[in-house]
């Protein structure tokens, strides 16, 4: 690749405003999504649209492979772009406008009478909504990288963890709320909680564009996906550090087979009503805020590589914990707990998630050389890709096989991952 341009002004410029607006962007990001959360609300939403175990995997499908697969398309857009800010904004105001048809399409009376045509409508405005985020993510991500310091990225996004989770208990509440009131018919009480939604990415989108983003190193020749695409094994020899990482995120999506299921399965098994949801919300928000503390300190006093060895102990423990509640409370004739009880699996799955996020992202921008960082968030994602069809593959498996054998598959997938987390080596102590 061509040389690049160097950065001109203090190495990380913007440090405190970044900081302070970014975290309220992804706070409120973070909290909009719970209304109609993708693990304890949606699931549930399309279960009553659709009884189709596929579909819902699916959904939870496009969610990975919207955030993963584009990345590389905004790679080559980006890297000879000293400013990347532009391809932050206008991915995000169009992905997030159909939320709006959707608030409209499921609030009018009378729409409960069409569900194929909600299933197709929501399906749609999540496709876009979906790809349209995995668009802005290199860019998003580069800004982070030239404007937060290394020693303060765990901080940081433990305070976005932090802070949207918080958020989010209202989310939950409003959710509790909302699907509790039988006055309220079905779809309309849904309709409501995407009102609260378009709310949430409104005043995200608002502290989005309050982003201040300083010139940075940047490729001279435009770099085409082609050229992208076939530099790919010898960018891979040349950084082992890339490709032992990317063959970890691999290992550990194992998590995603189970994601969607969670819900479903406490309300087609354990008999738990759609309420809960907000219950599950709160939990699961619980997990990622209580984690988000844990994985700040050890992102910043041991590296990441200690965050993703502690999220693989969770990758293993939530599935087991899914798989052996329901039976130890009914045997200790306690099934009024049932609910709560099954919460803390959500807690577990929250702060599973969260500390990959966290744990994945800080290495990446730790590796990466500065003029190719969007190259490695890119690779990073789209190398990433098998994770993307987790979901679906458990959607495939519930179809022939009972809840407990998909939760025992993700327990033994845990078990790979803990054990391959062990032999990635820490950036920081490498010379």
């Amino acid at each position: 690749m061509a040389d690049s341009t160097q950065a001109i002004g203090p190495r990380y410029p913007y440090t405190r405003w970044n900081f302070l607006v970014i975290v309220l962007d992804a706070s409120f990001f973070f909290a909009a999504l719970a209304f109609i959360d993708p693990v304890a609300v949606l699931p549930v939403l399309l279960s009553n649209l659709t009884g189709s175990q596929v579909v819902i995997g699916l959904m939870s499908t496009l969610q990975r492979a919207g955030w993963l697969v584009p990345q590389l398309i905004t790679t080559s857009l980006v890297l000879h772009r000293p400013r990347r800010k532009p391809f932050v904004i206008y991915p995000c105001l169009v992905g997030r406008l159909p939320f709006v048809a959707l608030a409209i399409s499921f609030i009018l009376s009378g729409a409960g009478s069409h569900p194929q045509t909600l299933l197709l409508l929501l399906i749609g405005a999540y496709a876009v909504f979906f790809f349209s985020d995995g668009l802005s993510g290199v860019p998003w991500h580069d800004i982070i990288a030239r404007t937060i310091p290394p020693e303060l990225r765990g901080r940081f996004f433990g305070s976005m963890q932090l802070l949207g989770g918080l958020l989010a208990i209202g989310s939950g509440a409003a959710v509790r709320h909302v699907l509790a009131d039988a006055s309220i018919p079905f779809p309309q009480n849904y309709g409501r909680l995407f009102v609260l939604l378009c709310i949430g990415m409104a005043l995200s989108t608002f502290f989005l564009a309050l982003i201040r983003e300083p010139a940075g190193a940047a490729l001279e020749e435009p770099q085409s996906l082609a050229r992208i695409v076939r530099s790919i094994p010898s960018t891979l020899r040349r950084y082992p550090l890339l490709r032992r990482m990317i063959v970890a995120q691999i290992i550990c999506g194992v998590a995603g087979l189970a994601l969607p299921f969670y819900a479903v399965y406490a309300h087609a098994r354990l008999g738990l009503p759609d309420y809960t949801g907000g219950l599950f919300v709160w939990a699961a928000t619980a997990g990622s805020v209580g984690a988000s503390l844990i994985w700040a300190y050890l992102s910043d006093r041991r590296g990441s590589t200690a965050v993703i060895r502690a999220v693989t102990f969770l990758v293993i423990a939530a599935p087991l914990y899914a798989l052996l509640t329901p039976h130890l409370v009914r045997a200790a004739h306690m099934d009024a707990a049932m609910a709560p009880l099954y919460a803390i699996a959500f807690l577990l799955t929250g702060a599973t998630w969260g500390g990959m996020w966290m744990g994945f992202t800080n290495y990446v921008l730790e590796i990466a050389p500065e003029e190719i960082r969007p190259l490695f968030l890119g690779l990073q994602a789209t190398l990433s890709a098998p994770t993307v069809i987790m979901p679906l593959l458990g959607g495939w498996v519930l179809a022939v096989l009972p809840y407990e054998a998909l939760f025992a598959i993700v327990a033994a997938g845990g078990l790979a991952s803990l054990i391959y987390a062990y032999r990635l080596p820490e950036p920081r102590q490498i010379s």
